[in-house]
């Protein structure tokens, strides 16, 4: 087992402490709400629910980690700006869990973190992402936010290796002028969160896990990724076909529970419904590592 030589930094996200050393701590389990083709989105445009959706899937969240002793948060996926703000006033009045602001626009990402300071949840909230194609536009807008949590995105589009994604957080890659971290810094990031950016199976997604362990020992700061977004592109799971497609889920768990064995602080393992089967082979996981690291 290991230990990282370089002091590991611990932040509290609302109730929950993301970062530490292998085996000393709990890994956090991110699921995703309200995303694309989400069961329990009845408009994305407006945010509106299908009664009681909404409440059942956190209910079931909150005894999958009590069942298991999994830490856990939630992402929060929206289209538009309304619709976040809708989604942010409806799961903040359900749980006290933290909340990341998730959009593929900018201005969808800005008003959540706007919005989310307004209700006096910003201390709970983590932006969802700063990457290499972020501008100086969205970074003023996060700073005046006052939001201090965000996830940054180690993807880099010229190196899919795992010197590309370090390089990205160290000096830009050569798409920055300055790497990602220092960026966030600069305009007011206090606690980052490195997202080694797994985009698909036939991206080097394995690369994210060796990139993972490379930032941790340099820069100490809590660390995950997405692994589970390589399952379904995986040649062999897109040819199966009928009942075979149930190996699909084992596949997925699986996928959650690699990154914790290289010492993930945090995994997104996709749709909240997964929750209760990733978070007992999570849990699994973590003892596992508690037991390998008790005499390190």
């Amino acid at each position: 087992m290991f230990r990282f030589q370089c002091e590991q930094q611990v932040f509290e996200i609302g109730k929950i402490k993301f970062g530490g050393q292998p085996g000393k701590r709990r890994t956090v389990m991110v699921g995703s709400l309200f995303y694309p083709r989400h069961s329990a989105v009845e408009d994305h445009r407006v945010g509106r629910l299908k009664a009681g959706a909404c409440e059942k899937a956190i209910e079931n969240l909150h005894k999958a980690s009590e069942e298991t002793g999994c830490p856990a948060a939630l992402m929060i996926y929206a289209e538009t700006g309304e619709a976040m703000s809708s989604y942010l006033e409806r799961v903040a009045e359900l749980t006290e869990l933290p909340l990341f602001i998730d959009s593929p626009k900018a201005e969808v990402r800005l008003s959540g973190a706007k919005r989310a300071s307004e209700m006096g949840i910003g201390h709970r909230v983590v932006y969802n992402t700063l990457s290499a194609g972020t501008t100086a536009e969205e970074l003023e807008g996060l700073r005046d936010s006052g939001i201090e949590a965000a996830v940054l995105l180690a993807f880099n589009p010229r190196d899919l290796a795992t010197k590309g994604k370090i390089y990205m957080l160290e000096n830009g890659g050569g798409l920055l002028d300055s790497g990602l971290i220092d960026l966030a810094q600069s305009y007011g990031v206090k606690k980052p969160l490195l997202d080694m950016a797994v985009m698909a199976a036939e991206q080097n997604a394995g690369a994210a896990m060796r990139a993972l362990f490379v930032a941790k020992s340099k820069w100490g700061f809590p660390s995950g990724c997405a692994l589970h977004n390589a399952v379904e592109s995986w040649p062999p799971l897109m040819k199966l076909q009928g009942d075979d497609r149930k190996l699909f889920r084992y596949i997925d768990v699986a996928s959650a529970i690699m990154p914790v064995m290289v010492g993930a602080d945090f995994v997104i393992y996709g749709p909240v419904e997964y929750a209760r089967r990733v978070f007992h082979a999570a849990a699994f996981a973590d003892e596992m590592m508690y037991e390998a690291a008790a005499d390190l």
